[in-house]
């Protein structure tokens, strides 16, 4: 048997997630021939699947520059292209994968990369265009709810809802397509038909709801919701989205809801919220630590920590001693360890895990906070857990007064809200800046980014 080639064995390596030992291999073979194209390329796509997009694009970038033939030159941009949106530059990305489609204009996989980071970009009706151009585009079936939001953004109403007729007529209880559905049936003004909806199960059910109500309309929501808990009185979700419509502010949001929500959507969570709405917190902040903490860090805790967005950020600007992490869900804790980097992970709630915590020169919150309303208990934990002079760097949705509980289900600050309890708390609030949080209904939802410190 003919021994594997050292490309073959970094490629073996990658996918059994060895990353470091797959890296060094292609180093090894740059070390004797810079202009190796293949180890060149295959080492962006290891970084790539590190989750170290930076460095990513730097070996991305030198292999499509190296002297091949155009169709390695396409699939070096592609990747690239997959880096850049991994670092959330959605429209580098889109110039660089219309590149890869310039050079190698039959690769499908090309077209349909092109067409979701058009959807990013809301450019709805260049994708119509595109349909135009790639009509076999229309048959793929990954993109059949896309398009029928494309159609619904561009008031092609009718043609959204036979494509998400067709959907269902190949599978009745695909979540995401009823959810489309139902609001093409409310912007239509038609009830929906009950028997669509009476064969799911109270999971299903509770997807079509979120669906809707992250979409922009609640209202519609509300019957589904008030039939979870119909069906399940005590259904926390039902109950949070049924008090964020009649305005009924609670202390934070359930713990089951909260669980359920991430569980549900672990495996599509990093797709939704960066390639889809735009979500680039974990950067943002990341970026704005760099400006204000040395280079080496000692402890470290990831509050929340979901699939590891933030915490792979973190370790790529830092060197860190110990990270760690804790989340609800465990669907997003294995997210988190499949993706690596942290020395601990670990599912709690968030108060009780803080309060185990103790000398940590940075506590990070992105996304988090927006289930918990008053945020005193929380900056309480967190002046106990810091060591002195230790940073706490969160986000929260901006609210314009001092706490709300929005339609979404997520709670919204003020920065006067932050800084009262920052104070009460013996943290000393250092700033809070508004910054793009993510698209939300078509419009980029503002948001706060705070830093704390715990004095001296």
């Amino acid at each position: 048997m003919t021994a594997p080639s050292p490309l073959q064995q970094a490629l073996t390596l990658m996918q059994q997630q060895a990353y470091p030992s797959a890296e060094a291999i292609c180093q090894q073979l740059l070390a004797k021939n810079p202009k190796d194209f293949n180890a060149r390329h295959l080492l962006g796509v290891i970084k790539m699947h590190a989750g170290n997009a930076l460095s990513a694009c730097k070996e991305l970038k030198r292999a499509s520059e190296l002297p091949v033939a155009d169709r390695f030159r396409a699939q070096a941009l592609n990747n690239l292209a997959l880096a850049l949106k991994q670092r959330s530059k959605f429209s580098d990305a889109l110039q660089v994968q219309e590149q890869a489609v310039a050079l190698l204009p039959d690769e499908h996989a090309f077209h349909i990369n092109r067409v979701y980071l058009l959807e990013v970009l809301e450019s709805w009706q260049t994708i119509l265009d595109s349909l135009e151009q790639q009509s076999w585009l229309n048959e793929v079936d990954e993109l059949q709810c896309l398009l029928a939001r494309t159609e619904r953004h561009t008031g092609k109403i009718e043609q959204a809802q036979r494509r998400i007729a067709q959907v269902l007529t190949r599978e009745s209880d695909h979540p995401e397509a009823l959810g489309e559905f139902c609001l093409l049936q409310s912007l239509s003004g038609a009830t929906v038909q009950a028997e669509k909806l009476g064969s799911l199960t109270i999971d299903e059910l509770e997807s079509v709801a979120d669906y809707l109500a992250e979409e922009g309309y609640l209202e519609s929501a509300l019957p589904l919701y008030r039939r979870l808990l119909e069906l399940d009185p005590e259904h926390a979700a039902a109950r949070h989205m049924v008090d964020a419509a009649t305005g009924q502010v609670a202390n934070h949001a359930p713990e089951q809801y909260v669980r359920g929500l991430y569980d549900t959507h672990a495996a599509q969570f990093e797709q939704q919220l960066v390639d889809r709405l735009g979500y680039r917190a974990p950067t943002l902040l990341t970026d704005a630590l760099a400006e204000l903490l040395p280079q080496h860090l000692s402890r470290v805790a990831d509050l929340g920590c979901g699939s590891g967005l933030l915490g792979r950020n973190l370790k790529q600007q830092f060197s860190i001693d110990h990270l760690s992490g804790c989340d609800l869900s465990s669907g997003m804790l294995d997210e988190a360890r499949r993706q690596g980097g942290y020395d601990q992970l670990e599912q709690a709630n968030l108060l009780d895990w803080l309060n185990q915590q103790q000398a940590l020169q940075l506590a990070c919150a992105t996304d988090v906070l927006i289930y918990i309303g008053d945020l005193g208990p929380i900056m309480q934990s967190v002046h106990k857990a810091l060591a002195p002079e230790g940073i706490f760097a969160f986000t929260v949705e901006a609210a314009d007064q001092d706490l709300e509980l929005a339609p979404t289900g997520r709670y919204r600050h003020s920065e006067a809200h932050l800084r009262q309890r920052a104070t009460q708390a013996g943290l000393e609030l250092l700033s809070s800046s508004a910054f793009p949080l993510r698209k939300e209904q078509g419009k980029m939802q503002t948001g706060l980014m705070a830093f704390c410190r715990k004095p001296a």
